[in-house]
């Protein structure tokens, strides 16, 4: 599930897609594995990111790295009804939206569980069961910052499944 907050998105867009298009245009222009490609795909990520900042921007896969799974929530079951036909969630349903996040209990898997669902799994280091909850609480709060933003502005939040 991809989230937008259209009027910030378009501006980072309008801002960053030419640099954006230019350094794949450069990139793919150069040998593949060659120096000069890597530094090329580091331009390209960059600008991608920054078209994609967490104030305009939202994803959530539906797997194992899902928030939603975490709250026992679904993209589906629980946004899809919220949303106009252009996909749009607006003022009520976004609150509502907001609150069904906001109250629900977050479950953290356990190592077995994140396994089971193809996740790596480590004792120690980033893919440490405490890093992954870690994840799940951060995610969480995004989550959050990202639609109060949208409720703060009065705007709607346009959904991409």
């Amino acid at each position: 599930m991809d989230l937008y907050i259209p009027q910030i998105y378009q501006s980072l867009e309008d801002k960053y897609w030419p640099l954006f298009d230019a350094a794949v245009k450069k990139r793919d222009s150069l040998p593949r594995g060659s120096e000069g490609a890597e530094a090329a795909q580091e331009e390209v990520t960059k600008y991608y990111d920054l078209m994609r900042s967490s104030e305009a921007y939202f994803a959530d896969s539906y797997n194992y790295t899902s928030v939603l799974w975490t709250l026992r929530l679904s993209w589906w079951r629980d946004l899809t009804p919220l949303c106009n036909e252009r996909g749009d969630v607006e003022k009520e349903n976004l609150k509502k939206f907001r609150e069904m996040v906001a109250a629900a209990n977050q479950w953290l898997p356990s190592r077995r569980q994140l396994r089971k669902h193809g996740a790596r799994v480590e004792e120690t280091g980033d893919n440490s069961l405490e890093e992954w909850h870690k994840y799940y609480h951060e995610k969480r709060q995004r989550l959050l910052t990202f639609l109060d933003r949208a409720i703060q502005l009065n705007t709607a939040v346009h959904c991409s499944m």
